[in-house]
């Protein structure tokens, strides 16, 4: 299991919104975007994508996604366009992203040795965990 670099930034979603879940046989994909402030400029992007465990709480449900329960995906989409409000380090790798609503995911980063999740920062870095 690796660990979440000692400088990671966990205000990498500041104003950011959630613009897109998606699903694959083994991954969930979270996209994570800021309001474009003018024509011409890129928006602000943030993605991501998650093999090992991801739990959540959606209004009032706490769940988990299995990959191999497309029903468990469900809860996540209405999470869409809902503001980030806090983004958390949980235990060792773990990550929490908190929105606006209250609602909240858990991205666990214990996935027994093996990689858990990727995040691709708008710098165009990305993170492995």
């Amino acid at each position: 299991m690796a660990t979440l670099p000692d400088d990671f930034d966990f205000s990498l979603l500041p104003e950011c919104y959630l613009e897109m879940v998606s699903f694959g046989a083994s991954i969930t994909r979270l996209d994570f975007s800021r309001v474009q402030r003018s024509p011409g400029i890129p928006p602000y992007k943030v993605s991501f994508c998650v093999e090992g465990g991801l739990k959540y709480q959606v209004n009032g449900f706490v769940g988990e996604r299995f990959f191999t329960n497309s029903s468990t995906s469900a809860p996540l989409l209405d999470l869409l366009l809902k503001d980030v409000v806090l983004v958390s380090k949980k235990e060792t790798a773990s990550i929490q992203i908190e929105f606006c609503s209250g609602d909240r995911v858990l991205i666990d980063g214990d996935s027994g040795g093996y990689e858990s999740y990727s995040i691709y920062l708008d710098s165009g870095d990305v993170v492995v965990v």
